[in-house]
């Protein structure tokens, strides 16, 4: 059977589930409830295992999925209004959608989408798909996976919170929190919104990457990181009081947060500066949009239920790298300061990698010709007559493999940058070592180009070296420049994979196909 062929028939088995047989914002909720309340279940079982934590990442995934299938199949159901008392066999079939549905699905999604753009080849054997490199790849996908890893660890983030002062805060609002006709209700004092507000600013603090008086057209970052944390702490104190209900059925019916936008905008302005229109036009920012291309939950963790209301899921609050999420709505949104404040940051980059080159003979922003793009940074070492010329890129971090790919595109045009600045100078030497160092005798020294990229995506190019500016920090400040030069060109600078990894195959099971997916493993293998 053909891999398209399998790919139709993938793409058809969850049109009949059970599950979109309701309206589109039941279905919405209850896969909302349903995903809220296994991912509860999820931090709980941490608590013994903390490797489970994990799950919630694949959760979110399945999520996202699912309520893509939900936009696509189920009837609009505007002016209903929305059963919140979810039932066991509801309850239940939402999981299993999640669970043996959704994520697969958006597992195998992902091999898919590297086999049409070219990096995985396949080979079909009964009903076996395998999807591997292709021999000719650039093998630094490896790496940037490594790194990303490295870089974002939900251990890393629990390990930031106080539990003495969580668990006294915790004690604190059990005491104000009861049931009243199956819905849990709270106050919040001082003592306890003080605790996890700052567990909230500390997962804030985290994920932070960019400067703090970064502005948007309708809002800056200061007043988003605002709106962020009052939003996240009271997240976090509606979790822990749902931990502390033994009915499993109260449990999962308040689960979420359901208020009307009104009195959601009234609490956010209750705990910040920010003025009643401005949180409104942040709430209409991040509220999920299925109409919009590679829309995420994630990205626009709030919805829309009409005049139901406004639902928030804690975990999607809780499990979020804010700033980053953020990102990925707002470079959308055809923002105009978001261009200015990129183009900045790329001059920061500059500035940064000038700051931890110990050498005189620097560079930046250099033009060179009208028709070709500015040297945004090198450096000559005159003792071993050789230089570097790079393309400075600034990303936020890419956690889908539509975002990699869509990054990649403009890395690899970073790359087309430098072969352009490098056929120039190739061309004649002596002209362009002196119009950019200002030396004579050009023709003896040894030249290359690489992009130096904020979170580097993986790149197919195979001559221009593509490294990321924190490893480039590391290999300065741990070699001279020439040994640098050579590790950059040769690749050397790449992560090579852990004693405990192997590089393997991810194996999913879906609509009675088995997929194969390149994928490193620590441990044993692992079957979806």
């Amino acid at each position: 059977m053909d891999i398209r062929d399998i790919e139709k028939i993938i793409d058809q088995a969850h049109e009949s589930n059970v599950v979109f047989k309701t309206g589109k914002r039941q279905t919405t909720y209850d896969l909302i409830t349903s995903f809220e309340d296994m991912c509860s279940l999820i931090l709980m079982g941490a608590v013994l295992n903390p490797l489970a934590l994990n799950q919630l990442v694949d959760q979110m995934d399945a999520l996202n999925m699912a309520l893509y299938w939900t936009d696509q199949l189920c009837q609009n159901d505007q002016g209903e209004k929305i059963n919140i008392d979810i039932s066991e066999e509801r309850y239940n079939n939402c999981c299993i959608l999640l669970k043996e549905h959704a994520f697969p699905y958006s597992t195998i999604c992902s091999g898919y989408i590297a086999y049409s753009r070219k990096r995985f080849e396949a080979t079909v054997e009964g009903n076996c798909v395998t999807f591997n490199h292709k021999d000719e790849q650039n093998k630094s996908a490896w790496s940037d996976i490594i790194r990303e890893q490295s870089e974002s660890s939900l251990f890393e983030l629990a390990s930031i919170f106080n539990p003495i002062k969580l668990m006294q805060a915790s004690e604190e609002l059990k005491k104000q929190i009861s049931v009243e006709e199956g819905a849990i209700c709270y106050s919040l004092n001082g003592e306890v919104l003080d605790a996890f507000s700052e567990v909230a600013q500390k997962q804030w603090d985290a994920s932070k990457t960019l400067p703090g008086d970064w502005k948007f057209d309708l809002f800056t970052l200061e007043e988003y990181k605002e709106f962020w944390i009052s939003i996240a702490t009271l997240c976090y104190i509606h979790l822990f009081s749902c931990y502390s209900i033994s009915d499993p059925l109260i449990r999962v019916k308040n689960s979420t947060i359901i208020q009307d936008r009104e009195s959601i905008i009234d609490y956010v302005v209750s705990q910040t500066s920010l003025e009643k229109a401005k949180v409104a036009t942040i709430i209409e920012y991040i509220t999920y949009n299925p109409k919009k291309k590679n829309v995420d939950i994630m990205y626009q963790p709030i919805v829309d239920l009409g005049e139901n209301g406004l639902v928030l899921a804690p975990i999607l609050f809780m499990g979020s790298r804010p700033e980053r999420n953020l990102l990925s709505v707002v470079s959308t949104m055809r923002d105009k300061e978001y261009s200015k404040e990129v183009n900045d940051l790329e001059e920061l980059m500059v500035s940064e990698l000038a700051s931890f080159v110990d050498s005189p003979n620097i560079v930046m922003h250099k033009q060179l010709r009208k028709d070709l793009p500015d040297i945004d940074f090198a450096v000559l070492d005159v003792t071993t007559r050789s230089a570097m010329v790079c393309e400075t890129k600034w990303f936020a971090a890419a956690d889908s493999a539509k975002e990699v790919y869509a990054k990649e595109d403009e890395i690899t045009h970073g790359c087309q940058q430098v072969d352009d600045i490098m056929s120039y100078a190739l061309n004649n030497r002596e002209y362009f070592f002196d119009q950019v160092f200002g030396v004579s005798d050009g023709e003896t020294i040894d030249l290359f180009g690489c992009v130096v990229a904020k979170h580097n995506i993986r790149t197919q190019h195979k001559y221009v070296p593509v490294i990321d500016l924190k490893r480039l920090e590391e290999l300065f400040s741990s070699h001279s420049l020439n040994r640098v030069f050579h590790m950059v060109r040769n690749h050397e600078y790449e992560l090579e994979v852990p004693e405990e990894a192997i590089l393997t195959h991810q194996d999913v099971f879906y609509a009675g196909f088995k997929f194969r997916i390149p994928a490193i493993c620590y441990g044993s293998e692992f079957d979806f």
